[in-house]
């Protein structure tokens, strides 16, 4: 942010994040998780211990579960503070055991250390949340989608940067749509059905300075400009009083027919086919304002096309996560590999595996050498099978979790696993046909507090559509009441447990614990 935005909150989140971590540097895991074949079982990896250093739990955690691919991220402070001779030290970790195991399970480690950025200042209360639609319904994104939602996140990062270079502290694609309720529904949400779990739709948080109303407005205008150009419908969280995270006021609703005419004079000659091989990519660097913007543009420059994106801060390091599809003309090129580069050499790289149009055709010069994402390194996995139609033919349906309780005593600490606890207790209730953690995010606190929350894809057995919300309704409360046994089992204090099981996102607003 702009010296102006430096207010007394964000000055003190600062100080406080700094004191807590007792080092300039913090020590970073990332995993990329899929596999070689369609026939490889889905892996499931959660969980707030890392894997270089798994008898401590990690101080922030964020893990993306989709279509038999993924991304976990661990950040940790360093027993003895210390500090990398650049701003960012990345490197691949050779695995204990075979990298690909007799199942067709993929598994890349990276590992390292990135020097924090103080003048990335943000205060959390103070941001604005959106929800960008392409359409309403499941994830299925082709070839041509991909460029266009490569196109989107360019444009909307871009306006972000331009609004007083305000900073993107999440970034989220495939998303959970929202649809208003009609008129003739109570107001109070107990007419919303259950969500599907991921739509084509892109949900960001950005963070704004009080003192700046004119910045948001400008933000709001640039993003409803992007959805009115390409007939997306966009969604601003309401933050009138009395209300919670989940609610939306609607802005635009999405219209198909102006989004297939815009993607086909944007990319005519792009294949309607749906990628079955892809890239896992993730750019590590400090959190700085423009780095997402650079990157995006980098990638639309090279006509590199998104399937999904998470972005996030964690321990103010930035963490972009990426999954490009390969080219079709270089899918029998390859051989599953790893590797950590310098940003500027690794997108050469994935541009030559994943650049949707000859090295000819690509739309300008790369710039991302000078940018605010300079320093930063391009941790590449794959390429590795991705599951989009199988994962579209299931109606899935979106379980929200939260949890703030306090670590186990004794060794049990890196274990803790709610979010598993959780999915586990689900599959067993025999109403579950299929279930995954589809994104999970979590946070120790300095008093030895775990803060989360998560979202589980919940597909259950037999049940019409019109009911799914009835038997949600006595699943999740079930579920919360057993977990919660559960956790008393491990030496928990019952009143230290707050955890919610809900099927409406708007229900995590409540206070009470159990």
């Amino acid at each position: 942010m702009p010296d102006g935005a430096r207010s007394h909150p964000a000055l003190a989140g600062v100080a406080a994040r700094a004191a807590s971590a007792g080092s300039p540097a913090v020590l970073f895991n990332v995993v990329h998780f899929g596999a070689r074949t369609t026939t490889a079982p889905q892996s499931q990896l959660t969980g707030i211990s890392p894997p270089t250093a798994r008898d401590k739990p990690a101080t922030e955690t964020l893990v993306v579960n989709l279509a038999g691919i993924g991304f976990r991220v661990h950040t940790w402070a360093p027993d003895v503070p210390s500090k990398p001779e650049g701003t960012v030290d990345a490197k691949w970790v050779p695995p204990m055991t075979p990298v690909i195991n007799d199942r067709g399970i993929t598994r890349e480690v990276y590992g390292g250390a990135v020097v924090t950025n103080p003048g990335f200042l943000y205060d959390s209360a103070q941001s604005v949340e959106l929800l960008i639609t392409l359409s309403h319904k499941r994830w299925k994104p082709t070839f041509a989608d991909s460029l266009m939602i490569s196109t989107i996140y360019h444009q909307v990062t871009s306006a972000a940067l331009a609004g007083e270079g305000t900073p993107i502290l999440f970034l989220q694609s495939p998303a959970a749509p929202f649809k208003d309720a009609p008129p003739s529904v109570r107001q109070d949400g107990s007419g919303e059905n259950p969500r599907l779990t991921n739509g084509m739709a892109l949900r960001m948080l950005v963070g704004l300075d009080e003192a700046r109303p004119d910045a948001r407005l400008e933000l709001l205008r640039g993003v409803a400009a992007v959805a009115a150009e390409h007939g997306l419908g966009l969604q601003v969280a309401d933050r009138r009083f009395g209300r919670v995270r989940g609610e939306w006021w609607t802005v635009t609703h999405p219209h198909a027919q102006t989004y297939r005419l815009r993607r086909a004079a944007l990319f005519p000659w792009a294949t309607s086919e749906i990628p079955s091989s892809v890239q896992l990519l993730t750019f590590v660097g400090p959190a700085r304002v423009g780095s997402s913007a650079a990157i995006a543009s980098d990638l639309v420059t090279r006509n590199i096309g998104i399937l999904a994106i998470s972005e996030a801060v964690l321990q103010e390091t930035a963490f972009i996560n990426i999954v490009v599809p390969v080219a079709p003309a270089r899918r029998a090129e390859q051989v599953a590999a790893g590797s950590c580069r310098p940003i500027v050499e690794g997108l050469g790289k994935v541009a030559s595996d994943c650049g949707l149009t000859r090295r000819q055709e690509v739309r300008g010069r790369s710039v991302i050498g000078d940018s605010p994402a300079t320093d930063y390194r391009v941790l590449a996995t794959g390429p590795l099978t991705v599951r989009i139609e199988e994962s579209a033919k299931r109606r899935d349906r979106a379980v929200w979790i939260s949890w703030d309780l306090p670590l186990p005593p004794g060794g049990d600490k890196g274990r803790l696993d709610v979010a598993q606890l959780v999915l586990t207790q689900l599959l067993s209730s025999g109403k579950v046909a299929h279930a995954r953690v589809d994104y999970y995010r979590s946070w120790v606190s300095p008093s030895g507090r775990v803060h989360g929350n998560a979202k589980i894809a919940v597909l259950l057995d037999g049940v019409k559509d019109d009911k799914v919300g009835e038997e949600l309704s006595t699943l999740c409360p079930w579920t919360q009441r057993e977990v919660i046994s559960q956790l008393v089992r491990q030496r928990i204090a019952l009143r230290t447990i707050k955890l919610r099981v809900v099927w409406r996102e708007r229900w995590l607003g409540r206070t009470n614990a159990a």
